[in-house]
Order: structure tokens, then sequence, then C-alpha cells
């Protein structure tokens, strides 16, 4: 799966963001720090059964937040 950016014009900054979207969007980053260290199995279970409780409190939060706006 290469990956490839073309610089034009000799703006290297420019090219160098979108590589770094193209990145962001593929999931690699993510996959980069997901292996960079080995998590146990027991700790992994609970950092998403925590993250999962910390998305859960989000959308109700959003959910109320939007009831209350929509009574007014």
């Amino acid at each position: 799966m290469p990956i490839r950016v073309e610089v034009r014009d000799g703006n290297v900054g420019r090219s160098m963001m979108q590589l770094k979207r193209t990145l962001i969007r593929e999931g690699l980053f993510k996959e980069i720090k997901k292996r960079k260290y080995h998590c146990k199995p027991s700790l992994a279970k609970r950092l998403k059964r925590e993250a999962a409780a910390k998305q859960r409190n989000k959308d109700l939060k959003r959910e109320i937040r939007a009831a209350l706006k929509a009574d007014f």
C-alpha cells in the first residue's frame, strides 16, 4: 500500500501536510501508536471498556443538550 505525495513548485511543507492528512485518513498513525508498546490483554480490555464508557457519556451529554435545546 504505497502512498505517493507529489511535491509541486518546491513546496515541501504543503506536501508534508498532505502526507500527514493521508496517513491520518488511512489510520496509520493509530496503528503505529497501538503497536509501539505491548499491552497486556487485561489492560487492553480495561482501556477499551473505559473508552466505551467515555463515549457513552459523551453521546448522552449530546442527547441531553439537544433535548434541552429543542424544548426552548
